[in-house]
């Protein structure tokens, strides 16, 4: 919702209507201060969705975090998103970048290890998705992290099984072996590894070549 009113916004300026793209960014940035303000969690450094109680709390969010369930990808949307403050974001790369969260032999599962909910090989709890292993990426580089976001990129071109041999491009990988898992030759998997390859690795090369000449 948050980049919804801020592309309208985008294209009111385009079309000369003023008056609507200053209401699009008005309720942009009020969904930024919601998400911030209900969504993150002080104790844990990480977003999460909010229980919907009956009655909004007295800060007017509709509910707490949902911390007891643990920490999955909707924790670097607001990066990915750019809704994020930039000290809530330092907070979720630095859970992103722990070894017992998730940055795991491919980084970035669909849960964190902390999760009760985790299991590697488990659809949705723990496998590494390629779409949501790029919103991470991408969430990291426009906050200031792009390094630590090539690595990771590179560690995933490096680790996931097959992929840079002659192994199908899987629906997703085991973030604790890099085993391929589910279905081959994924349509957005292939989609996600070109981004991958094109924003964070053939730049790079491209530097590492000029710099070594």
């Amino acid at each position: 919702m948050f980049s919804d009113n801020q592309y309208l916004a985008q294209m009111a300026d385009i079309l000369g209507k003023d008056t609507d793209a200053k209401e699009f960014r008005e309720k942009a940035d009020k969904l930024a201060t919601y998400i911030n303000t209900c969504m993150f969690d002080e104790g844990t450094g990480f977003f999460y969705d909010i229980r919907i109680e009956d009655k909004p709390l007295a800060n007017g969010c509709a509910g707490k975090p949902i911390v007891e369930r643990g920490k999955g990808p909707e924790g670097w949307s607001p990066l990915f998103n750019k809704a994020a403050t930039q000290a809530n974001a330092d907070a979720v790369v630095k859970v992103m970048k722990d070894t017992s969260e998730f940055n795991t032999y491919i980084p970035l599962g669909t849960a964190a290890l902390s999760s009760p909910a985790f299991g590697p090989d488990i659809y949705w709890r723990g496998r590494v998705w390629v779409d949501q292993f790029y919103f991470g990426l991408k969430g990291m580089e426009s906050y200031g992290y792009r390094d630590d976001a090539v690595e990771m990129a590179g560690v995933f071109f490096d680790h996931a099984d097959g992929l840079v041999g002659d192994g199908p491009i899987r629906e997703n990988y085991n973030p604790l072996t890099g085993d391929q898992q589910g279905a081959p030759n994924f349509s957005w998997s292939s989609a996600h590894l070109y981004m991958l390859y094109n924003d964070f690795f053939t730049a790079e090369k491209q530097l590492n070549r000029l710099s070594n000449k």
